[in-house]
């Protein structure tokens, strides 16, 4: 499993929400927390990748 660092044009791009959305998720505590490095704004790829794979599994599409 490869880590990365993602920003929130990628994070965006992943999930298919624009930045609001996340945000309020965020603040709701239903997305992952994003990091803070140096003032940059970014997001732990695996944390990502895992709340997609909820969805996914909460959702039941993944279901045959």
């Amino acid at each position: 499993m490869n880590i990365y660092l993602m920003d929130l044009k990628k994070v965006c791009c992943a999930v298919g929400f624009k930045k609001t959305t996340i945000y309020k998720w965020m603040n709701a505590g239903e997305f992952p927390k994003s990091i803070n490095i140096g003032g940059n704004v970014r997001w732990a790829s695996t944390e990502v990748e895992k709340w997609i794979e909820e969805k996914i599994s909460e959702s039941g599409a993944n279901q045959q």
